[in-house]
């Protein structure tokens, strides 16, 4: 080989125009992977094009989004689930989607921030999702609202292999249709991940607790509005039973229009805080005023009760 094409071939490899054995890591590392487990109502039936009449408890979700391409790949397995366990009665039912998707800026009365817009041919409608932040979607009503799970599943997506360090909190709705509640008590509930939180916490848990199922309770003063107490149980684990006094957190030094729900505890210097999706979903935040991250069957997210 003479020189000359020894130098144009270094040339080429330095470029990345010739990359044998690592051309396919360049692109996968453009795809993005998230994953969760949803609630199976009528409306997600209805846009996943489900039979209205199949019995669905929940849906689990695996959504690889391709950054270069704008496209994505969404595969679910849904059905009853299978008492006892994460799974399906029989396995469950499949199908998959691809197509194309979309990002835009929304500033109208409902939600604020990034939106993804999935289509594909197969679906029947359009899937929205918020975009909370790098780690974390959230799935939305056709009014751009966040949708709301139930004490079992919520409809939060969660990113596998999550970056560290996302310190922003989002603020999805505007602080007044949260500061103005007028109800005397709301009551959210959901499960969330085991270990994490319960680490953070000072929570005492088995070593195979993969779980928690939270009930959080929260009052207002009948005469000012304001908050004043509030219960937060886990079914799982009594001790971590926490109540005391709340209050809510108007800004934070990453977003001033960030709403946090700050739960004070009697039984401990510890507290627990909550980012306001709106007023029917909370997600939980950890000391680091960072949004905890969720895996395949649970996210960090209560639900109103309906």
């Amino acid at each position: 080989m003479t020189p000359s094409k020894s130098f144009l071939i270094f040339i080429l490899l330095l470029t990345g125009l010739l990359c044998p054995g690592s051309c396919s890591a360049g692109n996968s590392s453009s795809e993005i992977v998230f994953v969760g487990s949803t609630p199976g109502d009528e409306l997600i039936k209805s846009m996943l094009t489900i039979q209205p009449e199949t019995k669905v408890d929940f849906i689990r979700w695996n959504l690889t989004l391709n950054n270069t391409k704008s496209a994505f790949v969404l595969s679910i397995v849904f059905g009853e689930s299978q008492p006892n366990t994460s799974g399906f009665k029989g396995g469950g039912e499949k199908h998959s989607f691809e197509g194309e998707y979309t990002i835009s800026k929304s500033g109208n009365k409902n939600i604020n921030g990034e939106i993804y817009s999935l289509r594909s041919n197969k679906l029947s409608s359009v899937i929205a999702m918020v975009k909370l932040n790098d780690n974390l979607f959230h799935l939305l009503t056709p009014q751009n609202q966040l949708m709301v799970g139930n004490g079992g599943w919520s409809y939060t997506l969660n990113r596998k292999g999550p970056l560290n360090n996302l310190a922003v909190l989002p603020a999805l709705t505007t602080s007044s249709t949260l500061t103005n509640d007028t109800s005397l008590q709301v009551v959210f509930e959901g499960r969330t991940p085991c270990q994490g939180i319960a680490t953070d916490n000072n929570l005492t848990v088995t070593p195979d607790c993969f779980k928690l199922k939270w009930k959080l309770i929260l009052n207002r003063d009948p005469q000012t509005l304001l908050p004043t107490t509030y219960q937060l149980k886990t079914t799982f684990n009594r001790d971590a039973d926490r109540s005391g006094k709340w209050t809510i957190i108007k800004a934070t030094p990453s977003n001033p229009n960030t709403v946090i729900y700050q739960l004070y505890s009697d039984k401990s210097e510890n507290s627990f805080s909550l980012l306001a999706g709106d007023e029917n979903v909370l997600f939980f935040i950890n000391k680091n005023r960072e949004l905890y991250i969720g895996n395949g069957d649970f996210s960090f997210t209560l639900n109103k009760r309906k």
